[in-house]
């Protein structure tokens, strides 16, 4: 009961402070439109045309718009006390942490989703494409925050932490990415790229919040 009060509180709390911030919660949305433009301008007419290359751009793009702003995701906590506090109170940092993570899935990341559709066409995917994609990043994506999370927590006591986010969570995102391209590719949903897919996100959601607990005690003490 304490673990769920935790989580729905750090979840309130984050996305309330998410939509005061005003238009900082779109910056990935604003990041992965960018990417898609400007791949659609690399890759030409001719590229486009053919349509397959379009999945893999996406959730590229997906992809590393879901690190943006991650090395930000326990900090604030770190510099305010509020993780010390509640280590001290012995609340659980695991409800911590995955209230943070889903509060940053629902203000950063399902705009992304929102927006795929739309990124799909500009890359010159046919019509068909729209409902497989939509449905892999759905399954997939919570692995891309959750996976991001651990090396957020590894950063949270150092400044300008970015680049070891990247470096930690890089590897933790190619699964997810290559299943998440391979389902739009096929467009088939009982294949082992879908169950590995899942896999992938059910592992991330198992597993990271207990690392990013432990990283973010090694951090306190």
């Amino acid at each position: 009961m304490i673990w769920l009060d935790t989580f729905f509180a750090t979840l309130r709390r984050d996305i309330l402070s998410a939509h005061r911030a005003g238009g900082g919660w779109m910056q990935g949305a604003f990041f992965f439109m960018l990417f898609v433009v400007l791949a659609a301008f690399a890759i030409g007419p001719e590229t486009r045309a053919q349509g397959p290359v379009a999945p893999a751009l996406v959730w590229l793009a997906a992809a590393l718009a879901s690190q943006l702003a991650l090395d930000q995701l326990f900090r604030t906590d770190m510099e305010d006390g509020s993780l010390a506090v509640m280590a001290t109170a012995r609340l659980p940092l695991s409800a911590l942490v995955a209230g943070k993570c889903a509060a940053h899935w629902l203000s950063s990341f399902a705009p992304v989703i929102i927006l795929s559709p739309l990124a799909a066409i500009m890359l010159g995917a046919s019509s068909n494409v729209i409902m497989p994609l939509l449905v892999s990043l759905l399954l997939g994506s919570p692995a891309f925050i959750f996976f991001g999370a651990i090396g957020a927590s590894l950063a949270a006591g150092h400044r300008g932490g970015g680049l070891l986010v990247i470096l930690t969570s890089g590897p933790l995102l190619a699964p997810p990415l290559i299943f998440g391209a391979a389902l739009v590719k096929t467009g088939l949903y009982n294949t082992p790229e879908v169950k590995l897919l899942a896999a992938s996100a059910f592992l991330a959601l198992a597993i990271s919040p207990l690392i990013c607990a432990a990283a973010l005690r090694a951090h306190l003490e």
